[in-house]
């Protein structure tokens, strides 16, 4: 049964405003699959913080298992901003907390027939929705105060809301090797909060594989400016630093990062050719 099925009762509980204001504005999309895709994402996302039945978890899983969390995280991102509800992101935060509901989920969805895999998949697919909802808009550049102790983080993550959440996630992004990683784990652990122990360990994950993404990029976009002021072609170049031009291809796409060694033979002989050392490879 959708959301729209069950609409008497969000018309008539305690999201009927935000219920309004969401179906006026799905009702300016135009008639396209992106918008479709947008109408079916935040009607789920409503119908879990109002309704919160089996179909909603099951439906929140099946949109993921289709787009990804990822795509389906940024559209839910939108939803405080397309009902303006108030400050500090409720739908958000309210999303955020019913979608961590692991067990919860898992035990609603197996009652509601389906068996004991389909419910823990399901459930473990809603509390990652729940993770990159909350990742959606994390900005390293706009990180809180580390906070002093336990009691400190309890009070905002149980306090506060989803803006608050991700300015300590911010803490993480600014610096996933540092080491504050440990000391905001240690005080969730402390303070009794194991989903966001979880959460902030997902970060430094996730973050981590951005940067050193980056960076693989970054030293691809340097190998082929050494490549290009050495005045050779590739084949040429890689025959220069002793290694194969099918390897040096890999560095030079950013499929592979060279070794420190590899990298300085690289830098010094780009340097030598480009001063005019004779090139005689013969090739």
């Amino acid at each position: 049964m959708s959301v729209f099925e069950r609409i008497d009762r969000l018309e008539s509980g305690p999201f009927a405003a935000a219920w309004r204001r969401l179906v006026g504005v799905l009702a300016t999309y135009p008639d396209t699959p992106e918008s479709a895709l947008k109408t079916a994402v935040l009607t789920n996302m409503l119908g879990v913080i109002a309704l919160g039945d089996a179909e909603d978890y099951q439906h929140t899983a099946n949109l993921v298992r289709r787009f990804g969390h990822q795509q389906v995280a940024q559209i839910q991102n939108e939803l405080d901003d397309l009902v303006r509800l108030g400050p500090h992101l409720p739908l958000t935060t309210a999303a955020c907390l019913e979608l961590a509901r692991r067990t919860h989920i898992e035990r609603a969805v197996a009652t509601a027939g389906q068996p004991d895999e389909e419910a823990s998949a399901v459930a473990g697919k809603c509390y990652a929705t729940a993770f990159w909802l909350l990742m959606a808009d994390v900005d390293p550049l706009r990180p809180a105060p580390v906070p002093k102790d336990a009691d400190e983080l309890a009070q905002v993550i149980e306090r506060r809301g989803v803006d608050e959440w991700r300015k300590v996630l911010a803490i993480i992004a600014a610096n996933p090797w540092g080491p504050e990683v440990s000391r905001l784990t240690e005080l969730a652990v402390e303070a009794d909060l194991p989903a966001p122990a979880s959460a902030m360990e997902w970060c430094a994950k996730v973050y981590r594989k951005r940067f050193e993404e980056a960076e693989r990029l970054e030293v691809a976009k340097e190998i082929r400016r050494l490549v290009a002021i050495s005045g050779c072609s590739q084949r040429q170049f890689a025959q220069y630093i002793g290694t194969s031009p099918s390897r040096l291809s890999t560095y030079v796409n950013g499929l592979v990062t060279p070794s420190a060694a590899m990298m300085l033979r690289i830098s010094r002989s780009a340097s030598a050719l480009a001063q005019g050392a004779t090139w005689s490879g013969g090739l």
